[in-house]
């Protein structure tokens, strides 16, 4: 099984992203990637050696939201990645039009192969099941965040979760 954080939207609250992480390593353990899914850019810069300190091995990953300004651009306003075989489409969804319809990014996600779509930009936690699973970690800067579990069989386990301290 992999365990995946998935983040979006910190809004330069790293602080709040130590207690997310923090919970979430007492809660599930060890994980085996941390996922943003954008406006927090630089939060998952200054974090990566945080992270990389109790998950020395885990993947990290950003795409770039419609805040993440000045210094960002290299990063991908969408990706892909592959965790334990599942293909995972990654954006921050302002490009979509997220906050109007899910259609363009249940689209695109599908037609670039995908099972999951992760997205953020509109502040509130989503599960929908389209063509593709779409989920929306929701805000981070609120202590909203999504912990992602694929069984060995690529089968999502997944658990919206709200910071309890």
């Amino acid at each position: 099984m992999k365990r995946i954080l998935v983040l979006s939207d910190s809004h330069g609250y790293t602080t709040g992203v130590r207690m997310i992480a923090e919970e979430a390593w007492r809660i599930y353990g060890h994980f085996d990637a941390y996922l943003h899914c954008g406006d927090g850019a630089g939060d998952m810069d200054r974090m990566e050696e945080y992270f990389r300190g109790h998950d020395p091995h885990a993947f990290i990953a950003v795409v770039r939201g419609n805040c993440d300004g000045a210094g960002y651009e290299d990063i991908p306003s969408e990706r892909i990645v592959n965790i334990g075989g599942t293909k995972i489409f990654m954006t921050h969804g302002h490009g979509l039009a997220v906050k109007s319809t899910l259609l363009m990014l249940n689209e695109d996600a599908y037609t670039s192969g995908c099972t999951i779509a992760l997205f953020g930009h509109t502040h509130e936690p989503t599960m929908e099941m389209m063509s593709v699973l779409l989920l929306n970690p929701g805000c981070a800067h609120m202590g909203q965040y999504l912990v992602l579990e694929l069984k060995d069989d690529g089968q999502p386990r997944i658990h919206m979760e709200r910071l309890r301290s």
